[in-house]
């Protein structure tokens, strides 16, 4: 009796999480939001622990603003920030990696200097968990 109980209450939670979490993630993401707004709200999302909707917001911004390139580092520095976080290290590193090299390849002083230190930073910690 004791197991069928736990196993019903087991199954509630379960399926009260996976609910919870496909509910969390925005269906549509307004188009007249600025890429502020979107990188503001995938930190929002991401400090409330809704990694799938923070990770819809900062994917908006990658595709938006894919040519403004300080803005679409910046989103796409916080993408491999929240793997780095999540501890899905090899997708973190890519990321970190990629940014590295879209500085290796951009005249100096052309891009905020701060992404290039922090997925440096990034890269060193995957290392020392490795």
């Amino acid at each position: 009796m004791k197991r069928s109980i736990f196993t019903f209450v087991f199954s509630i939670t379960l399926f009260t999480s996976l609910f919870l979490s496909c509910s969390s993630v925005p269906k549509e993401i307004p188009d007249d939001l600025t890429a502020q707004e979107l990188i503001q709200k995938g930190q929002n999302e991401f400090e409330n622990g809704r990694y799938k909707a923070s990770l819809a917001y900062y994917n908006a911004v990658t595709e938006r603003y894919a040519d403004t390139p300080p803005v679409y580092l910046e989103a796409y520095y916080e993408i491999g920030h929240l793997y780095l976080k999540q501890k899905k290290y090899s997708k973190a590193e890519v990321i970190f990696q990629d940014i590295l090299d879209i500085y290796a390849q951009s005249q100096p002083g052309t891009l905020p200097g701060s992404y290039h230190k922090l997925s440096q930073l990034g890269l060193e910690k995957i290392q020392n968990k490795k």
